[in-house]
């Protein structure tokens, strides 16, 4: 008996089943509302996680900044029963241009296009109309700013006297989402250090909190590579077609190759609260969430204490010695 393959008859080695199996696999199309959606234990925990700490109420006056792929801006909305109108913007564009090989891609950033531009002009409006929002979100947004600390400067100053900003970044040394190795390693250098963003908002003297956070994912092994294959999450934008469809197989004839048809991982996310400082120390509070509400020791200075000493405890204290 002679065969197409090396080795048994039976059983057929799985290598072989995978290899026959990969070059028939068809990745569906999904609806907009569930196309970029990481499913609902996902957004229930977002949602819990931008009440705590954003503390967003019915009332409050909303600016949403993030990219249209796989915005909540709506869905936000809808549960928190928002009744002023939604404000929303992209943070910036880049257009990204395939080499000639169309095996990398070329990042080339577009100036003066999105939430940093726009709130640069509205921080100069500012004196004449008076504070615009209540509470800003920026989702994946940071990496677009040219001066993110002035962007952040401009920002709080459209923001009430008791309002807060909340920045939901994921940085690409944290990263626990099962990307294509080639694209790993693109995705750890991408955006700033979270360091700095935590430095950039303590040198505008603002109140810092920040806090890493894990949501759960768990949705259709199937889905995991469509949204890869569409470019999502933002990351991905920087990722060439060519090297996206080597790592859909890396990642189908990988680790996503046995298994059913479901696969659950955490996306781990940094949650950074800035508000205005309504210390009169002159210098800012920066603790991770829930911790102590003590500012930080101001200087390193020698400091001169005093205490006056009344009839009533002078007899417990012992007198110097000439």
């Amino acid at each position: 008996m002679t065969s197409s393959y090396l080795g048994p008859e039976t059983p057929r080695p799985f290598s072989v089943i995978s290899e026959s199996y990969q070059r028939r696999l068809k990745l569906p199309k999904y609806h907009l509302d569930d196309q970029y959606s990481f499913g609902e234990a996902y957004e229930e925990r977002m949602y819990q996680l931008i009440h705590r700490y954003l503390e967003l109420d019915t009332c409050d006056r909303f600016c949403y900044v993030g990219e249209e792929k796989g915005s909540m801006a709506g869905k936000i909305q809808h549960k928190f029963c928002l009744l002023e109108p939604i404000t929303t913007m992209i943070p910036g564009h880049v257009h990204h241009e395939e080499s000639p090989c169309q095996t990398k891609i070329v990042s080339i950033p577009i100036a003066n296009v999105g939430a940093e531009e726009h709130f640069r002009k509205l921080g100069r409006e500012m004196p004449y109309g008076g504070p615009l929002f209540d509470r800003v979100l920026l989702k994946d947004a940071v990496q677009y700013f040219d001066e993110p600390k002035q962007t952040y400067a401009n920002i709080m100053s459209t923001i009430s006297e008791f309002g807060k900003m909340l920045i939901i970044h994921r940085p690409g040394p944290m990263n626990t989402l099962p990307y294509p190795r080639d694209a790993l390693q693109r995705l750890q250098n991408m955006g700033p250090p979270y360091m700095q963003i935590i430095h950039d908002l303590q040198a505008n003297n603002f109140d810092v909190q920040w806090e890493i956070e894990t949501l759960p994912i768990i949705i259709p092994k199937v889905k995991w590579l469509a949204m890869l294959r569409d470019k999502y999450p933002p990351q991905m934008e920087g990722i060439s077609g060519f090297e996206v469809a080597t790592g859909l197989r890396e990642l189908s004839e990988g680790v996503l190759k046995y298994g059913g048809d479901m696969v659950e991982f955490v996306d781990r996310l940094l949650f950074i609260t800035a508000s205005h400082s309504l210390s009169q120390s002159g210098f800012p509070s920066i603790q991770r969430f829930s911790k102590s509400k003590a500012k930080p020791f101001p200087g390193a200075q020698d400091l001169s204490y005093k205490l006056e000493v009344t009839p009533d405890i002078a007899r417990y204290v012992n007198k110097k010695a000439k």
